[in-house]
């Protein structure tokens, strides 16, 4: 046992030193494509819905992001986190701007580094160590550079699509590894800052927003970016914006997706009855009514640990055995017009750790001597895999391949179809 631990502690070691030997560290093993990654952002705004933030009172604004291949130029500089959370700032909406960025920065903060601190809608206090590592996060270097020349081609394009009370950079190194292989990635800000409850962000499915609407909206700005093959298009959805795809899919006439991909909704985990109490919007899933469901969705989802526990002779609490819970995906097994792919992830990946967001404490385990350094260096590990995966996917979609059990086979997942 001592000599497995010491092994344990040199393979730990060796992985933490590689991934600071990796020039973009939130990317770990990951090597990037044969593109070099250009990055470009702008704000657009849809003209038949307004929208009110204390003094802004005007068109919806969409805070864009875009990854795409590009001409590399040496005397461009690789861009840093904190740069993703830079939008372009104008004053018709410096409030709004303002309010954002904090809530984007409080988010990162609150779920992305921190532990133990305030509930998120309230001030957030951090202390000198928390604060050091956050700046860490933002000086990290990514892998992408600022408006560098596009390569005058045509390419494939994914939309991604955010998690609820989350931001259109929050699954970073799988939009920079997927330009490098020659993909125009598109993420949007599908939420905005509540006036009415500070700290908040509005997301549509409070009904306050029309997502469907805002899906479209989207859709069709990416059809009119140049160097779009709009018959190619897939997409990317975490949590609630995998949800938000699925939905917008079954309700879309033109389908223009030729692949989704969840990671994570949250149903899978859910009994058929827990289902309908908790997301009634997807009862035509529920009741087979699934006519205009025929885009192929590969759903991606952890296994949980369940816990007995006990106590000692001396009546401490103790942990007795860990039950490993698989997602029967019992809602989607209902829909029997859907090609579903259903790949359970061999390890207990949080939420958040389906997106780079849940590991950008990884490059700093070392540094910050991590209590949890062990289990976010798996987490890391399994999102990698998950990047991987979802690229063989993407790739195989738009090139009309077929994923066959034997191509996707992988010791990371279980995968199966209905």
């Amino acid at each position: 046992m001592k000599n497995y631990r010491l092994f344990l502690f040199i393979v730990l070691k060796l992985l933490i030193i590689k991934s600071f030997s990796q020039p973009f560290p939130q990317w770990g093993k990951l090597t990037p494509g044969k593109y070099t990654i250009g990055y470009k952002d702008t704000v657009i705004f849809k003209s038949d819905e307004q929208f009110s933030y204390f003094t802004y009172k005007n068109n919806k604004p969409f805070f864009i992001g875009i990854w795409y291949p590009a001409i590399d130029n040496k005397n461009i500089q690789y861009q840093q986190f904190k740069n993703y959370i830079e939008f372009p700032k104008q004053k018709i909406y410096t409030s709004l701007y303002d309010s954002l960025i904090k809530l984007f920065n409080n988010i990162y903060i609150q779920y992305g580094v921190g532990i133990n601190i305030k509930p998120f809608g309230g001030e957030i206090e951090v202390d000198s160590i928390l604060k050091k590592l956050y700046q860490d996060v933002l000086n990290t270097k990514v892998n992408s550079k600022r408006n560098l020349t596009e390569i005058k081609t045509k390419f494939p394009c994914i939309i991604y699509h955010h998690g609820a009370q989350s931001s259109p950079h929050d699954n970073n190194v799988f939009c920079e590894y997927m330009a490098s292989q020659g993909f125009i990635v598109v993420s949007s800000s599908f939420n905005l800052p509540d006036e009415k409850v500070s700290g908040q962000l509005i997301v549509s499915t409070n009904n306050k927003f029309n997502n469907f609407s805002d899906m479209d909206f989207i859709v069709k700005f990416i059809k009119q970016t140049i160097n779009v093959d709009s018959s190619k298009l897939v997409a990317v959805g975490h949590s609630w914006g995998a949800q938000t795809e699925i939905l917008y899919d079954n309700y879309s006439i033109t389908k223009p997706f030729k692949k989704i991909i969840s990671l994570h909704t949250t149903l899978e985990n859910a009994s058929l009855e827990t289902a309908k109490e908790n997301w009634p919007e997807f009862e035509y899933i529920y009741n087979n009514n699934c006519k205009n469901c025929k885009t192929s969705v590969a759903l991606f989802a952890p296994f949980t640990l369940s816990s007995l526990v006990g106590k000692d002779t001396t009546g401490k609490e103790i942990v007795i055995r860990y039950d490993t819970l698989m997602p029967e995906y019992a809602a989607f097994k209902y829909n029997k017009t859907t090609p579903y792919t259903f790949i359970t992830v061999k390890h207990n990946v949080k939420h958040d750790g389906f997106i780079s967001f849940g590991n950008i404490r990884f490059p700093y385990c070392q540094k910050y001597k991590l209590s949890d350094t062990q289990e976010i260096i798996k987490q890391q590990n399994y999102y990698e895999q998950i990047v991987l995966l979802s690229n063989k996917i993407i790739s195989d979609a738009v090139n009309k391949k077929f994923n066959s059990d034997k191509a996707l086979k992988s010791n990371y997942f279980n995968i199966q179809h209905n």
